[in-house]
């Protein structure tokens, strides 16, 4: 960055903010920036189970087969997660009734602590591709397979998730 006057900075967030809707690009949903760019979007997961995950390599292979003047962003979001919590809930409410004290107390106390604590979170990682030109879309689609040599899964976000993410980011407080 020269200067600090680059158009992709890090940490930019005018195109999301100002963002005047969605459209298709192929067959992915892209958000319109301010700057009138499309800017898709995937998610990243990778199953802890498989000994042949290697994110390092699959990001310098990415970054590798980028094109000079293009944008991509790696966003690390820690997201709330209810599914741990929904599933501890249902091991409670599967408990038999019982008529000792101590255990309905225990089993009221654990639902309490459900209902008013906060959920926890797990870390989400996200790519934001400004898609330069039609010509691009290719790569986009070829990232899928770029990233499941090695180990990891592409999930390209639809408007809604766009707009989940958006919501999330610039106001966690926001319910979704």
């Amino acid at each position: 960055m020269v200067n600090g006057d680059r158009e992709g900075q890090v940490g930019k967030t005018q195109a999301f903010v100002l963002a005047s809707g969605f459209h298709q690009v192929g067959g992915h949903w892209a958000l319109c920036g301010e700057d009138g760019k499309s800017r898709l979007f995937a998610e990243i997961t990778a199953d802890p189970d498989r000994p042949d995950v290697r994110p390092q390599e699959a990001y310098h292979a990415l970054l590798a087969s980028m094109q000079p003047g293009w944008t991509v962003r790696v966003l690390q979001i820690f997201w709330p997660d209810p599914i741990p919590r929904e599933a501890f809930r249902s091991q409670i409410e599967k408990w038999p009734q019982h008529e000792q004290k101590g255990m309905s107390l225990l089993q009221d106390g654990l639902v309490l602590f459900l209902e008013t604590y906060p959920l926890p979170f797990m870390r989400r990682t996200i790519l934001e591709f400004v898609l330069p030109n039609e010509d691009s879309l290719g790569w986009w689609e070829g990232i899928a397979g770029l990233f499941h040599s090695y180990g990891l899964h592409i999930a390209f976000l639809s408007d809604d998730d766009i707009r989940a993410l958006a919501q999330w980011v610039f106001n966690p407080d926001l319910t979704i």
